[in-house]
């Protein structure tokens, strides 16, 4: 959210005029943080947000759990079904989707943890199911990170909003790479 183009402050108190493109979107953001920082679901907030808000829809953001070391950092997930923070970790809680918040819901996921299973099942080329009977039940629910997860979010949050800028933007972009 750091790198987002956030005017809806700016269309809100000014008005469109206020830039130099009269169809800018009124745009606007929330890192909600953790249950544990928080003490309230991701989705209380959320739901709290979109009620004074009245946004189109709301475009969420998480991390995902890896099926595969090859996809760890690398893969993104977009979907239009929302999304069910700690699913992946089996720590199900509320989802965030229209059923949820009666906005559509635009989901991106980055797989940034992997359990023990699947690494060792990758690494020995095994099923998921072999390699979890075989391995201790203590270690089924490990989940690890890349020692070098900082920088790979770092570059990825970069990526996203980058994306997301030019998303929700009316201005005509002929060419990308610049």
């Amino acid at each position: 959210v750091d790198s987002f183009f956030i005017p809806r402050h700016i269309v809100k108190e000014y008005g469109r005029y206020a830039f130099s493109n009269e169809n800018v979107n009124s745009v606007c953001g929330l890192v909600p943080g953790v249950m544990a920082q928080t003490g309230m679901e991701c989705l209380e907030i959320i739901k709290g947000v979109v009620s004074e808000v009245k946004p189109d829809f709301v475009v969420t953001i998480d991390a995902l759990a890896a099926r595969s070391t090859k996809r760890l950092g690398c893969t993104i997930q977009l979907t239009d079904t929302g999304i069910v923070p700690g699913s992946g970790v089996g720590n199900h809680r509320d989802g965030i989707n229209h059923g949820n918040l009666g906005v559509p819901v635009i989901a991106i996921g980055i797989p940034t943890v992997i359990d023990a299973v699947t690494i060792v099942s990758d690494a020995v080329n095994a099923s998921r199911e072999n390699t979890a009977k075989l391995m201790s039940p203590k270690l089924n629910g490990m989940f690890v990170t890349p020692k070098d997860i900082d920088e790979t979010v770092k570059r990825l949050a970069g990526l996203l909003s980058e994306g997301i800028n030019m998303a929700f933007s009316n201005d005509e972009y002929d060419d990308y790479s610049e």
